[in-house]
C-alpha cells in the first residue's frame, strides 16, 4: 500500500501541478492581454477625442472667417462704424447676427473702432465704450488679418472668436468679431465620440463671483471649492471630490490613462490640456470611458475559458489515473507471479518491464496533447472575438486561418467562406502595384504597415478602412503569422462628404452658394487672364419677392425659389455657374462668354425663362428679375470687385423698375456715392430739426367741410433745399431710420393738432402714416398712449393708417396690435388698398373705420 501511495504521488501530483500552472498562465494571459488592449482602445478615444476637438473647431473656425468676409464687404456697415452710428449699426447688423445665430449658432457679434474701443455688441447693445484686448483682437491688429482663436469667458465657458479688420476706401475703419460658445463641441465628444467628458479651468484664470453667477445662471453645479485649484464648468458624469482629486492629480502626465469604479462601474480616465488662442494651459479636458462592458467580456472569456479547460484537464487527468491504477495491478500481479513461480521471475519482469515503456510512451502522447491543447488555448486568447474591428489571422504564405465575428459583418464573409484564402479576396482596383509593393516592403523591413485601404466587399461594394498590419515573431525572430485589423471608415467618408456639400451648396435650392461661386470664380479668372478671355458676372435680384412673401407666406417663397433655381439652370452652359447667395438674390459666372453681346443673350434667356408663369399649390405667380452684369478684364481685375460692380449695375436695374438688365459703368459708383452722402446727411437730421411736417387737409365730400388733415412728412435739406418723400423716405426704411423718425412724426402731430385746438380751432382728426417697420415694433402701443398724453389730445382725434402690405404681414398679430390700438380710442384706416392680397374675411376681424 505504501508502494502504491508513492507511484499515485509521484505519477500524478506533479501532472495536476503542471496543470494548475498552465490553466494560471493563459487566465494570467488573457488578464494581462485584455488589459493591454483595453488601454490600447483607451490611447485612441483620446485620439479621437482630441482629433474631434481640433477638427470642430477649424471647421467652425472656417465657417466663422466665411461668414466675416461677407460681413467685411458690407459698404452700409463699414460706413456706420466708421460714423460711430450705433443705431445704424444697430440696424443693419441684427438681421445678420439673427440669420448667422439661427445658421451657425454665433453668440457673439462685435463692433470696435480702429483703436479697438467697442462700439456695439449684437447681444448686449447697452454694453460698449470698453477696449477690447483678447489675444484674438491683437493678433488682428497686428497682422492685419483675420485671426481665429478659443478664448475664455469670464464664467469659464470657451468662445471660439473671429476677428478681422474692416476697412473701406480710406483704409481701416475698426474691427468685426463673431463668436461661438463651445459647449456643443464638448457634447459632440459625448453625443458623437461617445465618451463621456468634463471641463475643468484654474481657478487663477477666473473670478468667484462671476463664475458661481454664470453657473447659476447656466443650471450647474456652482460650488467653487469642490476643487482646490481648478473649477468644474462641464461635465457628463457626476464625480465625487475624491474622485476628481485622484484624476487630477499633481504632476500627472497628460494623456496619462488610469482607471478607477465610479457608480459600480469601471472606467478608464485621462487628462487632455485645454489651451486658448495665445497658447496659455487654461485647464483640462477630463475623458471618461465606460470599460465596464470590456471587463464583463474578460471575466466571461475566463469562464469560457474554465469551463473549456477544467473538464479536459479532469479527464486527462482521469485517464492518467487509469493508466497509472493499471500499471500497478501489472506490477501487483508481476509481484505474485514473482513469488510464486521463482524461476520466471526474470521473464515476467521483463514483459511487464516492456509494458510499462509501453505505457509511459502513451504518459508521453498524453503530455504532448496538453501541450498542444495550451498553444489552441492561446490562439484563442490572442484572437478576440467580440473585437468592433475586423481581425484577421494568416500563415506565412497569407493563408487566412482565422476571422472574427467583425470581419464577418464587415466585408460579408462568412468564416468558411475566408478560412484558406487569402487577403486578395477582399482587393478593389483601387490601388495599383505600386501601393502593394510599398505595404509588404514595409511588413519586410519593419515588420509593422498601417494606413487607408479600399477593399471589396462580397456583395462586390468598395469601401474604404483603416487597416494596422503585424508580423507576429517568435523568440528567434521568425515570422509565424500575420495578423490584420481594420475598421471601416464608410460611416467617417460620407460624413465627410455630407459637410463638404453643406460648405459648398445652397440648403434650399441644392445650387453652389456664395463661398463656392468665388472659388470657381477665381478659377475662371486665372484661366481668363493665361488665354486673354471675357468672362461675365451677373447678379440676379427677384422683383417683388418680398410682397409675395409677405402675401402667401415664408414656406410660398421657398417653393417659388426652388422653382426658380431649377428653371435657371436649365438654360446655363454646363461649364458657367448658377449660384444662390441668399434670399432672393442669385448670381451666374459666364466662363469664356466671348463678347458683351453674348452676355446680354444671356440675361435676355433668364428673362424669358421667368416671363412663364409659376404653377404653385394651385396658384399661377409670375416674378421677373433684375439683372445686373460685370465682365473682366473691363469692369474689375478680381473675383470681388467684380461681384460688387455686378451687385451695383443690379441695384441700378430695379431702381428704374426692374425685369431688366443693365452692364456695370464707372458711373454707377459715383451715383451710389452721392446716395452714402445723402445717407449720411439723413442720418443727423433728426437731431438737427431738419424735418417738417405739411398738413394736408381731409374734405367731407358730402358737406365740403374739413374732416381731418393728414401730416406730411418733409426735409428741409440746409444745402439742397426742401426734399420730396421720395428723395429719402426709401433710405429711411433701408436704414432703419424710419422708427426713430415715425415716432417724431407722431409726437409732432399730435402736439399740432393740440395747439391747434388751443388757438380756439375746431377739434380735427389729425393722420399719420406708419412704416412697416414702426408698425412691428413691439412698444408702438405704448408710444402712440404717450404721444396722447404729452399732447393732451383725445385719442379719437388721432388716426393711424397702415398699407395693405403692412396688415398682410402677419394678420394674427396685426390684429392684436390694432385692437389694442383701438382700445385706446384711436382710429384705424388701410391706406392702398386693393394691391395685395387681402382676405375680406379678416377684413371684417379688423378694428378698421
Amino acid at each position: 500500500m505504501h508502494n502504491k501511495a508513492s507511484l499515485k504521488t509521484r505519477i500524478l501530483l506533479p501532472i495536476a501541478l503542471v496543470l494548475a500552472i498552465l490553466f494560471g498562465a493563459v487566465i494570467l494571459s488573457l488578464y494581462q492581454h485584455e488589459k493591454v488592449d483595453a488601454g490600447l482602445r483607451f490611447d485612441r478615444d483620446m485620439q479621437s477625442v482630441k482629433a474631434y476637438y481640433q477638427s470642430a473647431l477649424a471647421r467652425r473656425g472656417d465657417k466663422l472667417g466665411a461668414a466675416l468676409e461677407a460681413i467685411l464687404r458690407d459698404e452700409r456697415l463699414q460706413a456706420a462704424l466708421r460714423a460711430g452710428d450705433r443705431d445704424a449699426l444697430l440696424g443693419r447688423a441684427m438681421p445678420l447676427f439673427e440669420q448667422l445665430r439661427d445658421q451657425y449658432n454665433i453668440t457673439h457679434f462685435y463692433f470696435e473702432d480702429a483703436a479697438r474701443v467697442n462700439v456695439l455688441r449684437m447681444h448686449q447693445p447697452e454694453r460698449h465704450g470698453d477696449t477690447v484686448n483678447r489675444h484674438t483682437t491683437l493678433a488682428a491688429e497686428k497682422t492685419g488679418k483675420t485671426a481665429i482663436g478659443v478664448e475664455l469667458g469670464m464664467v469659464g465657458t470657451f468662445t471660439l472668436r473671429a476677428v478681422a479688420p474692416m476697412r473701406d476706401n480710406a483704409g481701416l475703419v475698426g474691427y468685426v468679431e463673431l463668436g461661438q460658445e463651445i459647449e456643443d463641441v464638448l457634447r459632440g465628444v459625448k453625443e458623437i465620440v461617445g465618451i463621456d467628458n468634463l471641463l475643468v479651468i484654474d481657478k487663477q484664470f477666473l473670478v468667484r463671483q462671476d463664475w458661481e453667477s454664470g453657473m447659476k445662471m447656466l443650471g450647474r453645479n456652482a460650488d467653487w471649492d469642490r476643487l482646490p485649484g481648478a473649477a468644474i464648468v462641464h461635465q457628463t458624469l457626476d464625480l465625487s471630490r475624491e474622485q476628481m482629486s485622484r484624476i487630477l492629480l499633481p504632476g500627472a502626465l497628460p494623456g496619462t490613462a488610469s482607471d478607477m469604479e465610479i457608480g459600480g462601474k469601471h472606467y478608464y480616465t485621462g487628462v487632455i490640456p485645454v489651451e486658448d488662442a495665445s497658447g496659455r494651459k487654461m485647464g483640462d479636458l477630463v475623458i471618461l470611458r465606460d470599460m465596464t462592458e470590456n471587463t464583463d467580456e474578460m471575466i466571461a472569456s475566463m469562464r469560457f475559458l474554465s469551463l473549456f479547460y477544467l473538464p479536459l484537464a479532469g479527464a486527462l487527468f482521469a485517464l492518467l489515473y487509469l493508466i497509472t491504477r493499471r500499471v500497478e495491478r501489472r506490477l501487483d500481479e508481476s509481484n505474485r507471479q514473482l513469488i510464486a513461480q521463482g524461476r520466471e521471475r526474470e521473464a515476467i519482469q521483463a514483459q511487464h518491464i516492456a509494458e510499462l515503456k509501453d505505457e509511459r510512451d502513451k504518459l508521453r502522447h498524453a503530455q504532448e496533447a496538453l501541450q498542444k491543447n495550451e498553444e489552441d488555448l492561446r490562439l484563442a486568447a490572442t484572437v478576440f472575438e467580440n473585437s468592433t474591428e475586423g481581425i484577421l489571422i494568416t500563415d506565412t504564405q497569407s493563408r487566412i486561418l482565422r476571422v472574427n465575428r467583425a470581419f464577418t459583418e464587415i466585408t460579408g464573409y462568412s468564416e468558411e467562406e475566408a478560412i484558406g484564402q487569402t487577403p486578395q479576396m477582399l482587393r478593389s482596383d483601387r490601388h495599383d502595384a505600386t501601393f502593394y509593393q510599398g505595404m509588404w516592403f514595409s511588413m519586410i523591413e519593419y515588420g509593422y504597415w498601417q494606413g487607408e485601404v479600399w477593399n471589396r466587399r462580397k456583395n462586390g461594394e468598395a469601401f474604404p478602412e483603416w487597416l494596422t498590419l503585424i508580423a507576429i515573431r517568435d523568440e528567434a525572430r521568425k515570422v509565424l503569422y500575420y495578423l490584420g485589423v481594420f475598421a471601416d471608415l464608410t460611416e467617417k467618408k460620407m460624413s465627410e462628404a455630407r459637410a463638404h456639400h453643406l460648405s459648398n451648396y445652397d440648403a434650399l435650392t441644392e445650387l453652389p452658394n456664395r463661398h463656392l461661386l468665388e472659388d470657381r470664380l477665381k478659377q475662371a479668372l486665372t484661366e481668363a487672364h493665361h488665354h486673354g478671355w471675357l468672362v461675365a458676372v451677373q447678379h440676379l435680384n427677384l422683383d417683388r419677392f418680398k410682397t409675395i412673401v409677405d402675401t402667401l407666406g415664408h414656406a410660398f417663397g421657398d417653393k417659388l425659389l426652388r422653382a426658380v433655381a431649377e428653371r435657371l439652370a436649365g438654360h446655363i452652359r454646363d461649364s458657367d455657374t448658377l449660384a444662390r447667395f441668399g434670399g432672393d438674390e442669385f448670381a451666374v459666372v459666364l466662363s469664356d462668354v466671348g463678347s458683351q453681346q453674348n452676355a446680354a443673350m444671356v440675361a435676355r434667356k433668364i428673362l424669358g425663362a421667368l416671363a412663364e408663369p409659376f404653377i404653385l399649390e394651385g396658384q399661377e405667380i409670375y416674378i421677373t428679375a433684375s439683372i445686373g452684369i460685370a465682365l473682366y478684364p473691363l469692369d474689375a481685375g478680381d473675383k470681388d470687385d467684380l461681384i460688387r460692380n455686378a451687385n451695383v449695375a443690379a441695384r441700378y436695374t430695379k431702381e428704374e423698375g426692374g425685369n431688366g438688365y443693365r452692364f456695370y459703368d464707372a458711373e454707377m459708383n459715383a451715383t451710389a456715392s452721392q446716395r452714402l452722402t445723402l445717407e449720411t446727411s439723413l442720418r443727423r437730421a433728426l437731431e438737427r430739426d431738419e424735418f417738417v411736417l405739411h398738413y394736408q387737409p381731409q374734405v367731407d365730400l358730402r358737406t365740403g367741410r374739413i374732416a381731418g388733415m393728414e401730416a406730411l412728412l418733409r426735409w428741409q435739406h440746409p444745402v439742397r433745399g426742401l426734399l420730396a418723400p421720395n428723395e429719402f423716405i426709401p433710405l429711411l426704411e433701408e436704414t432703419g431710420l424710419i422708427v426713430p423718425v415715425g415716432e417724431w412724426v407722431l409726437r409732432e402731430a399730435c402736439a399740432q393738432n393740440s395747439a391747434w385746438q388751443a388757438d380756439g380751432l375746431p377739434p380735427l382728426r389729425v393722420s399719420v402714416n406708419l412704416s412697416a417697420r414702426q408698425f412691428r415694433q413691439n412698444d408702438l402701443v405704448a408710444a402712440a398712449h404717450l404721444a396722447l398724453q404729452d399732447a393732451g389730445l383725445a385719442p379719437e382725434q388721432l388716426e393711424l393708417e397702415i398699407t395693405e402690405s403692412v396688415l398682410l404681414q402677419d394678420i394674427h398679430a396685426t390684429i392684436t396690435v390694432l385692437n389694442q390700438l383701438h382700445a385706446l380710442g384711436i382710429e384705424i384706416s388701410i391706406d392702398d388698398f386693393g394691391t395685395g392680397y387681402s382676405s375680406l374675411t379678416y377684413l371684417k376681424r379688423l378694428p378698421i373705420g
